[in-house]
């Protein structure tokens, strides 16, 4: 059963520092233009911590790793971070428009300290597999600064009480546009209230697999109270702000490819049909196109793909993780990318051939300058897919999964040691 806490954050001093020029994007989404940016909003900004730069003459004594621990230790002596005052719950808001969306959604979470539990325990699952360089990343830091600056964005299934809130912590609007709103809850009957609710419950991890993953490591490591627990944001999966945005695929380097022919094999498994634009493969919203419906450019042209029978398709699935079936990503990675291609898990773990890409425009541009010979373009996978496939035991093939917004590092901290 899920145990959810209060816990002493530390956060940024606002009489000290603007939320906007310290808070950053999770450490895995900064691009190099992105990071040279925050170094130049502000001497306080996270991303000396999260993403510190490797510099010349670095040793075991002296790293990014130890930068970052001095930091920490030197921001809170000089009350750039204050630690709260008593354990606290924390509320937050994102309010936004989705990419190539019109409408204003916005989307609640809570933010507490989750008891780590293994896979196996079936009380917290994942829905992705993890890589081994993340996750050593993550832990030389962790146990270099002894505080989560990242959030594990979870899911719950069941709605909780929602919180009686007074004058907001902060408010700011982040690089996509973002406005993030932080409340602290302190009130012992409504944090009872929802811990009640939460605790029959079962969690899904939707983003941060390697930080959970590291912060179950570091647990079993350093055996404290504070570290059998990881800092998270839960949202319900009900909640009318959850987004899963599509995570489009090109290929590249494949030889002797000629776009006419591969058209002909896909026909033996697919009714391929032609279309005008990219707007009529790419779907408007959650749910745009007929089940199993993907997008194709090869070059010459837009192209809808659609299995003639799902049935027929499934003996390319019998060594596959369980319900890979029924997913749009894995019918295009096993049906055409390894069936069709030659493109087996082992050349996707390299990125030989393919590269992903959120913005469809952008995937369509690497064709058409000859920097790719095909794009795919995918529906959003839902999230009842995501609850599934973790109920199963099993776990989805990579860029699976883009929820949006991505959760701010550094709106609250949570210290393991």
């Amino acid at each position: 059963m899920a145990d959810i806490q209060p816990f002493r954050g530390v956060l940024y001093n606002t009489e000290r520092v603007r939320p906007a020029d310290v808070l950053t994007q999770p450490y895995d989404k900064i691009n190099a233009e992105m990071r040279e940016r925050y170094l130049a909003a502000s001497p306080y900004n996270l991303i000396r911590i999260e993403l510190g730069k490797e510099e010349p003459g670095d040793a075991e004594s002296n790293n990014k790793y130890t930068r970052a621990a001095a930091l920490y230790r030197q921001w809170l002596t000089d009350g750039i971070l204050r630690r709260a005052d008593k354990p606290a719950f924390y509320w937050l808001e994102q309010s936004f428009t989705p990419p190539g969306g019109s409408k204003k959604l916005t989307r609640r979470g809570l933010i507490g300290r989750v008891r780590l539990h293994r896979w196996d325990e079936g009380v917290i699952l994942p829905h992705e597999h993890t890589l081994s360089k993340p996750k050593a990343d993550r832990m030389s830091l962790l146990r270099a600064v002894g505080s989560q600056q990242g959030q594990i964005f979870m899911l719950h299934p069941q709605a909780i009480p929602t919180p009686r809130l007074s004058a907001p912590l902060y408010s700011l609007v982040d690089d996509y546009n973002v406005t993030n709103t932080v409340w602290e809850i302190t009130d012992p009957a409504q944090i009872a209230a929802i811990q009640a609710a939460l605790q029959p419950q079962k969690f899904y991890i939707a983003d941060g697999h390697h930080r959970y993953e590291t912060a179950l490591a570091y647990r079993d490591e350093a055996g404290t109270e504070a570290s059998k627990y990881v800092m998270a944001t839960i949202v319900d999966m009900n909640d009318p702000g959850l987004v899963i945005l599509p995570t489009h695929r090109t290929v590249a380097n494949l030889t002797s490819f000629d776009p006419r022919q591969f058209r002909k094999k896909l026909a033996g498994s697919f009714h391929v049909g032609q279309v005008s634009s990219l707007s009529d493969v790419v779907p408007s919203g959650q749910g745009g196109c007929p089940s199993h419906e993907l997008g194709m450019f090869d070059g010459t042209g837009f192209f809808t793909l659609r299995p003639k029978d799902p049935a027929a398709l499934k003996p390319l699935f019998a060594n596959k993780p369980p319900l890979w079936d029924t997913l749009d990503v894995a019918i295009l990675h096993v049906a055409i990318l390894e069936a069709l291609l030659g493109i087996d898990e082992v050349r996707l773990r390299e990125e030989a051939n393919v590269t992903y890409w959120r913005e469809p425009e952008k995937a369509l541009e690497q064709v058409q300058t000859g920097k790719a010979q095909l794009a795919f373009f995918l529906q959003p996978t839902p999230v009842s897919a995501v609850k599934a496939v973790a109920d199963a035991r099993s776990r989805m093939p990579q860029k699976s999964t883009d929820f949006y917004p991505k959760l701010l590092s550094g709106m609250v901290m949570y210290e393991v040691q």
